[in-house]
């Protein structure tokens, strides 16, 4: 009874916490929108005399110059957000939110506290001077440090941590793109690369969504964020044209992906200053957006453009192939930016040319090409992102187009089955839950409570029976005939360099797997998890290859000079 009151205790603490964090999301998507419209202002209105069109339907406009300062001013842009990044935060660098996953499942959702000032300032800068790049990436990493904050200051576990970090993500992605359901899905759906989700996060996520959406409407208006005229969906026989937008979808998606991380591999590779490199890739940009200027900053106007049907079939796919450029180099070389907003700006362009063709094609059918930019828009993040049920919900959320979502459903999850899981922008998914290192130990455990429960001879608490023999003689013991596998034992004294950290944290080789902590102190075994955290006095108990001892060896090895150096 104790312990079910205590579960109680603890979720209705995280469902306050949630709403908090709501508020400090909503906060953050204000500030962070103010801070992206005064660079705008600044760099690209002030400096390179060049206004992008608006939600609105407003401009765009060039100033007599604009041709040859775009480049300058993205350039600089890109230099102060390099800076500022790799001088205070590097992990501030690129599009954010695979930082706030990786900080789920292997850093127990902690994220330090100059991570989201650091973001928001290099964002803005990297945006509002023309760099290519989105706000869902800034405004999730923004919303997630400033969760992982308030969890570290609260003293919450870990556990709680990881929650809010990902409840303040959903609030801050809810608020920016006016999706406060979409924005709560992604956060459960986006740490999976497979059709997998976050139960635990959903529920917190929402209620921190729903608040950040409310404060933040009170400065940027309730509402749809693009203004759309679309059909209802009513007509069987063109369903097969948009099944055939969604291998077009999955392929561009592709292209994108490999394009991305092979320009993020190249900036890796050059021998210049890391906080040169955003200056190189914001320059590059300004000379493509000085050709094409539809590919410069996030786009929206030009994607509210797509939508009213005013952009000519050829002009269509030379942004959405631009976009993809333009992304990959502001983001690949170290920019800071997201990669939400340029995937819906390709996938409406690529979904407007495809409709202009078809409708052109078969005039019989009285066919709308903005329905088809609509689908394409969900179908291209949906394959790209591996988000297909929240990617549905947000572009409808973010256009008020829920009369298509038959269409929308058909081909969004048909490009996500197109493309193979591990093709996507977010490379710190894992397939499933199971994949996960939070979870990871959860399963193990289950497992072998179900193999007692059968009468094998597993004792309860050491998952091994050949755990005792280790024990005894201290040498490895080999778990199975061929010696494939062994066990092996490893103790910590006082000073051992493992000695506070999570597992999570020991960087052991991937074939090597911590199944049991003997604790001394507690005189108890304990079923390791990901955030176990070591004390000295544990011995592990480790499985592994026969060379893994002398792996850990080397490692520890290698640890230990690093630090000393």
């Amino acid at each position: 009874m104790a312990a079910k009151r205590a579960s109680e205790t603890r979720w209705y603490r995280l469902l306050l916490l949630s709403f908090l964090v709501g508020i400090v999301a909503g906060i953050g998507a204000i500030l962070f929108n103010w801070m992206v419209q005064t660079g705008h202002q600044l760099f690209l209105e002030g400096l390179a005399q060049y206004r992008p069109p608006t939600e609105a339907g407003e401009g765009p406009a060039f100033g007599p110059f604009s041709r040859l300062l775009i480049p300058l001013v993205t350039g600089l842009g890109g230099l102060i957000a390099g800076w500022l990044v790799f001088t205070f935060a590097p992990e501030a660098e690129g599009h954010g939110t695979d930082a706030v996953i990786r900080s789920y499942h292997e850093q127990g959702g902690y994220i330090r506290p100059q991570v989201p000032v650091i973001k928001t300032l290099a964002s803005a800068i990297t945006l509002g001077s023309g760099g290519s790049g989105g706000r869902e990436g800034p405004i999730a990493q923004i919303g997630a440090g400033l969760a992982s904050v308030t969890a570290s200051w609260l003293k919450l576990s870990d556990t709680e941590r990881r929650i809010l970090v990902m409840a303040g993500a959903g609030g801050g992605i809810g608020a920016v793109f006016h999706a406060p359901l979409g924005g709560a899905l992604f956060a459960a759906e986006v740490l999976y690369s497979k059709l997998d989700s976050e139960s635990e996060v959903l529920i917190p996520s929402i209620i921190s969504a729903v608040t950040a959406y409310s404060v933040a409407g009170y400065v940027s208006g309730y509402g749809s964020l693009f203004s759309l005229q679309a059909d209802h969906y009513n007509q069987p026989e063109v369903l097969p044209f948009y099944l055939l937008l969604a291998p077009i979808a999955a392929g561009a998606a592709w292209l994108f992906v490999k394009l991305f991380y092979g320009t993020q591999a190249w900036f890796k590779r050059l021998e210049l200053p890391l906080f040169l490199k955003p200056a190189l890739g914001g320059f590059l940009t300004g000379v493509l957006g000085a050709l094409l200027p539809q590919v410069l900053s996030g786009g929206y106007g030009w994607i509210q453009m797509v939508f009213e049907n005013k952009i000519p079939f050829l002009i269509l796919i030379l942004m959405a192939f631009g976009k993809m450029v333009a992304t990959s180099l502001t983001i690949g070389s170290g920019g800071s930016g997201g990669v939400f907003g340029p995937s819906v700006f390709i996938g409406a362009a690529l979904g407007g040319a495809y409709g202009q063709a078809v409708a052109a094609l078969f005039p019989g059918l009285g066919l709308n090409p903005v329905d088809f930019a609509l689908v394409g828009m969900a179908s291209f993040f949906a394959a790209a992102a591996k988000t297909p049920l929240s990617t549905i919900v947000m572009v409808t959320e973010m256009t008020g187009g829920y009369g298509l979502l038959v269409p929308l459903m058909l081909s969004s999850f048909t490009s996500f089955i197109l493309l193979r899981p591990e093709v996507t922008l977010y490379r710190s998914q894992v397939p499933e839950r199971i994949d996960s290192p939070v979870h990871a130990h959860e399963y193990i455990r289950l497992a072998l409570q179900s193999l007692a429960e059968r009468g094998l001879p597993i004792p309860k608490d050491v998952p091994l029976p050949q755990v005792a023999r280790l024990l005894e003689t201290g040498q490895p013991v080999p778990l199975d005939p061929d010696g494939n596998e062994i066990a092996f034992a490893m103790q910590l004294e006082e000073g051992h360099p493992w000695v506070g950290r999570r597992i999570v944290e020991l960087g052991l080789p991937p074939d090597v797997l911590v199944i049991s902590v003997l604790r001394e102190k507690a005189n108890r075994v304990i079923v390791p998890r990901g955030h176990t955290r070591l004390e000295a006095g544990d011995t592990l108990i480790l499985v592994g290859p026969p060379e893994a001892p002398a792996d850990v060896e080397r490692l520890l090895g290698e640890n230990g000079k690093a630090e000393s150096e």
